[in-house]
C-alpha cells in the first residue's frame, strides 16, 4: 500500500464484510457494530465513500473467484469420474445395476451412468438397460479442461507486408 492511501477503519471494514452477505446496508451497519439508531444514516454515508465502495467490490470479486473455483472443481470431478470409473463397480456381470441410483450417488459414481431404462415385458419380467458414460469422450473433455489439448496456432514470420485492399484500390490497379 502506498503512503498516501488511507486504510479503512476496522468498523468500516466490518461493514463491507457484512454488506456483501445480504446487501442490506442498515443491517450490515448494525452487525458491524454501529448503533441501531443511526445504522441507516451511517450505512448511507459509508456507501458513498470510495474506499468502502472499492473494498466491497474487492470482496465481491474474491467471493466470485472462490465460487468459480468450487464450480471448476465440481466440473473436473464429474469428468474425472466419467473418465476413470470401473464398470464392475456399477453393473454386475449380467448387466444389472449393482446399486440404486441414490446409492450410486452416495458412492460418487452417478456421473458415470448416463441413463437407466426399465422395461417390463408381457410376461411381467423386468429388464433394466444401463447406459454408461463414454470414457473416451470424458478423457477428451478432461484433456481440454486441463488444457492438455490446445487449438493449433498459426505463426507467420518473415518479411510479409499485409495491406488492406478494398474495391476502390482494386479499380485503381487496373
Amino acid at each position: 500500500m502506498k503512503k498516501y492511501e488511507k486504510q479503512l477503519e476496522p468498523k468500516q471494514a466490518a461493514f463491507c464484510r457484512e454488506y456483501i452477505k445480504d446487501c442490506n446496508a442498515t443491517q450490515a451497519a448494525v452487525r458491524a457494530g454501529y448503533s441501531p439508531k443511526t445504522a441507516q444514516s451511517q450505512s448511507a454515508r459509508l456507501l458513498l465513500k470510495v474506499m468502502v465502495q472499492n473494498e466491497i467490490s474487492k470482496l465481491i470479486k474474491q467471493a466470485l473467484e472462490l465460487s468459480l473455483l468450487v464450480l471448476k472443481k465440481q466440473i473436473f470431478d464429474k469428468w474425472y469420474i466419467r473418465a476413470f470409473y470401473n464398470p464392475a463397480d456399477i453393473i454386475t456381470a449380467g448387466g444389472a445395476l449393482k446399486y440404486s441410483l441414490a446409492e450410486l450417488s452416495e458412492k460418487g459414481l452417478a456421473a458415470a451412468v448416463e441413463g437407466v431404462e426399465t422395461k417390463i415385458n408381457p410376461q411381467g419380467i423386468e429388464t433394466v438397460k444401463v447406459k454408461l458414460a463414454d470414457r473416451d469422450i470424458a478423457l477428451d473433455m478432461l484433456a481440454k479442461y486441463i488444457q492438455m489439448i490446445k487449438p493449433p496456432t498459426v505463426e507467420i514470420t518473415g518479411g510479409i507486408q499485409l495491406i488492406k485492399v478494398d474495391d476502390f484500390d482494386i479499380k485503381a490497379l487496373r
